[in-house]
This record gives C-alpha cells, sequence and structure tokens, in this order.
C-alpha cells in the first residue's frame, strides 16, 4: 500500500499525464507529482514503451521516485535500476513498501542479481525481505506485508496508544489493530475507535475482540483473497503454523490478486499458455506473445483432424443425403457452445470456493437437467423448422420428416452429452490436480466437435436406412 497522501490528488487524462511526462520540463513534472495519483501515472506508464519510462524515472526526482516506486512494475523498476548507479538502486529498493520489494525480488530471475539487490538493503529490511522471501510467490506468505500494528493482549489502553504512536509511520494502516499473547500468537484485534473512546486504564482484553480469522502462510493466495471478500475485511492476517502472527495481506493487495487469477484463468481458457508477466498488452513483445499462443493452437489443430476422420468415415452417408451437411456446423456449435458454458459456469464457482471435488455427483445431476432442458427445447424448434419451412425438394429422396427427427435428435444429444462434458471436465481436472482452465478448454473444444459428428451420422444411418 502506498505511503501517498491523497488529499489534493485528482483525476487527470492519461494523454495529459503523458504530454507532461514527456515534456522534459520540470515545473510540469512537480505538477503532476503535486496533483496527480500515482495510479494514475501506471496507467499512463503502460502507454509508453520501455525506453521512455525508464528516461522518464531517471528525470524524476528522489523524493518524487519514493512516493511513485510502489505503483512501478517490477519490469519497470528492473529496467531502472539496471541503469543508474549503486546509491540511487538503494535509494529507490529501499523506498518500496516490504510486500512491493518481495513482489519485485521474486520477479528476478537472475539469483546473483537478486542477492545484489538484497545486499543493498539496510539490515531490517533485507532480514524482513529474506524471510519473505522463503515463502512461495502465489502463497499468503509471499503476498503478506509485515508493515502491521499489533498490541500485547496484557496492555492498557494508555499503553497500546503509546505503542501505536511508534509505529504511526511504519504500519500500513491503523484502522486495524491486532492483539498478540507474548508468545506472538493472535488471540484477536481491536479498532483503533475502540481505543479512542475507552478510558486509559481499562486492560485491553475488555475492548476487544477475540475473532481470531486468519489464513496459513503457506496457503494459496486465492484462498487469501477469498476470505478477504467473504468476511469483508481491511486486512487479512497471515500466521504460522502455530497461530503466531507474521503480517498481513491488505485488501488492495487482494484486488490485485483477484485481477491475477482472473486474468490467468481467462488466458488458459482460451489456450493461452505459459507466464503473463507483469507488462502492459502494449509493451509486450511480439515474439512473447507469439511463444504463448503457438503450442495450443498447434496442438488444437492437430486434435481438430480427428473430425475430419469422423467425416471420412461417414463419407457414405454425407454423399447420399448432403441435406446433413447444411445442419452439421449448427449440431457441433450448438455442442461447443453449452459445453463452454458449462464449463465456465463451473470453473467460477471453483475458482469461488462455491464448488470442489466432493459435490461432483451434485453438479453433473444439475447440469445434466439443465443439458436436457436446452437440447430438448433446441432441438424441437429445429424440428419444426425443417418441417414447416424446408422444401421437400432439398432432401433429395429423404422424407423431410426423417430430416428433421435426424437434426432433432442429433441436437438434443449433442447439447445434452455437452453439457455434461463440459461440467465433468473441470471437476475431474482438479481431482487429478491439474489447473480446470488449461484442461476444460482445449479438451472440450476436441470432445464435442467429435461427439457431435459421431451423434449426428450415427442417428442419420439409423433413421434413414
Amino acid at each position: 500500500m502506498s505511503k501517498f497522501d491523497f488529499k489534493s490528488q485528482k483525476p487527470f487524462a492519461v494523454s495529459d499525464i503523458l504530454d507532461a511526462l514527456q515534456s522534459g520540463s520540470t515545473e510540469r513534472v512537480a505538477e503532476i507529482y503535486r496533483d496527480v495519483h500515482p495510479g494514475d501515472i501506471e496507467r499512463a506508464f503502460e502507454r509508453l514503451d520501455e525506453d521512455d519510462r525508464v528516461s522518464i524515472l531517471e528525470e524524476l526526482p528522489d523524493d518524487v521516485l519514493a512516493e511513485w516506486s510502489d505503483y512501478l512494475t517490477p519490469a519497470e523498476l528492473t529496467a531502472f535500476l539496471h541503469r543508474v548507479a549503486k546509491p540511487k538502486q538503494k535509494e529507490t529498493l529501499d523506498s518500496l513498501s516490504d510486500d512491493e520489494l518481495v513482489d519485485f525480488l521474486q520477479e528476478v530471475d537472475d539469483i546473483n542479481e537478486r542477492d545484489e539487490y538484497i545486499q543493498l538493503l539496510e539490515d531490517e529490511k533485507r532480514i524482513v525481505s529474506e524471510e519473505l522471501l522463503q515463502y512461495p510467490d502465489e502463497s499468503a506468505g509471499g503476498r503478506m506485508t509485515t508493515m502491521m500494528a499489533s498490541v500485547n493482549e496484557s496492555v492498557t489502553v494508555k499503553e497500546a496508544l503509546d505503542q501505536l504512536k511508534a509505529l504511526s509511520e511504519e504500519a500500513e494502516m491503523l484502522s486495524r489493530i491486532y492483539v498478540i499473547n507474548n508468545d506472538d500468537q493472535l488471540v484477536g484485534r481491536i479498532r483503533l475507535r475502540d481505543l479512542a473512546f475507552a478510558k486509559w486504564e481499562t486492560p485491553i482484553s475488555e475492548v476487544m475482540s477475540y475473532d481470531q480469522i486468519s489464513i496459513s502462510a503457506h496457503s494459496d493466495q486465492e484462498e487469501a483473497a477469498q476470505m478477504i471478500s467473504r468476511y469483508d475485511l481491511l486486512a487479512l492476517p497471515v500466521v504460522d503454523e502455530d497461530k503466531r502472527l507474521l503480517g498481513v495481506i491488505t485488501y488492495d493487495d487482494a484486488m490485485e490478486i483477484i485481477e491475477e487469477e482472473s486474468t490467468e484463468d481467462i488466458e488458459r481458457q482460451s489456450g493461452i499458455g505459459g507466464e503473463r508477466g507483469d507488462l502492459a498488452y502494449l509493451q509486450t513483445p511480439v515474439l512473447a506473445h507469439f511463444r504463448r499462443r503457438f503450442v495450443w493452437v498447434v496442438v488444437l489443430a492437430f486434435l481438430a483432424l480427428l473430425s475430419g476422420l469422423v467425416l471420412m468415415k461417414y463419407e457414405d452417408i454425407m454423399k447420399n443425403f448432403y441435406i446433413l451437411a447444411l445442419y452439421l456446423p449448427m449440431v457441433v456449435a450448438a455442442g461447443g457452445n453449452t459445453g463452454a458454458q458449462s464449463a465456465t459456469m463451473v470453473i467460477r464457482a471453483m475458482a469461488l470456493g462455491e464448488l470442489g471435488p466432493a459435490q461432483f455427483v451434485k453438479v453433473i445431476w444439475k447440469e445434466l437437467r439443465v443439458g436436457a432442458i436446452l437440447g430438448t427445447l433446441l432441438g424441437i424448434i429445429v424440428a419444426l423448422q425443417i418441417n414447416f419451412l424446408l422444401p421437400a425438394s432439398a432432401t433429395a429422396g429423404v422424407g423431410i420428416y426423417e430430416t428433421a427427427m435426424v437434426v432433432g435428435f442429433a441436437l438434443t444429444a449433442q447439447i445434452f452429452t455437452s453439457t455434461l462434458i463440459g461440467a465433468a471436465l473441470p471437476l475431474l481436472a482438479r481431482m487429478a490436480k491439474l489447473d480446470p482452465a488449461v484442461v476444460a478448454s482445449p479438451a472440450i473444444t476436441t470432445l464435442v466437435d467429435v461427439s457431435g459428428s459421431v451423434i449426428y451420422f450415427t442417428l442419420a444411418r439409423i433413421i434413414f436406412s
């Protein structure tokens, strides 16, 4: 969370910010510093190429850079640090809050370079960073900040307020104060307003809340974000296996986590692999986009051959009853759409913690009923369309009624099975410890294409024979 004073800031158009930053005018940069929130600066930076961003950062006054540092991406910080001397590197790294600093260090792939940055830090900050780096990148411990306020349960209100005065410059927020025992274990929390309106001699234990909602440092960051949303928290305490308070994850970090996880799921559902990184779309090199998309494009292209093999197997049906070619794309597409809908609903529910593998049977039963209703309704509509609107000459010797039966039943069966596949695959992937979003998208596309063709032509062979 930023140290920035928000009082005088107002929204600025990105174009105005870019003009000021690129003007080279010290006065205009100073004006931006006074009037523009760093979050808007971050939006403007996303529109610039790397050289322009680094050049602007190099020209910023030290106090401005210190205020903006938490809003710069690891990629921007890395490019900047590569072009400045050690004293400037040290000043920039020390200006970062501990959670943002650890996020940056986690993104530094070169171990030697990371160690060099760590050695530049002040002793206290270096110790905290080394402790936080022990946790995985996407764990609660890897995203927490230690800049929090805590008091011992044995003190009085006055003693607690005296302790908080000493922490006022370091803690990210004082609206939530955590109460610990002599073993540093979390026992509850107290609000600053409770302290403000209580008598000074009152023991903390009489005015505190014994709410001990917390998360293990080794839990996934997505679970932490869900807990902050579920319990309507400003911050979530992070504890070790002995319930000792280690840090907190703040609500702004939770919003970042949700954005990251949602983006990751959307990209994986679209067959985009690899690490996204922290660069904006326009800043990401073309080759990086290519590498992330190429594998799945090739895999799906070859998997699509299965549909071609099915068509070859039923070539005689296609030749004799060419009217079937008119409705084949609709049957296949309907299955793909309903399967994708079903998978999206299940993946979203799992991401929000609403379901898991234990609810497999309930999910399948619900989606089977939905698929049966959708399939039956669409099958009837298309069958009626064929019966009343399709010219008899279009069926080439096959009765209108038989054609309507083939297409109607095929649509019903295809939607029914596709809904089942779409619901089952994400759950089965989770059971197998795989990412549901990665498995579901390409697998559903291929399976419903093949299943739709097989169902369609098998029914045609049975009904037309």
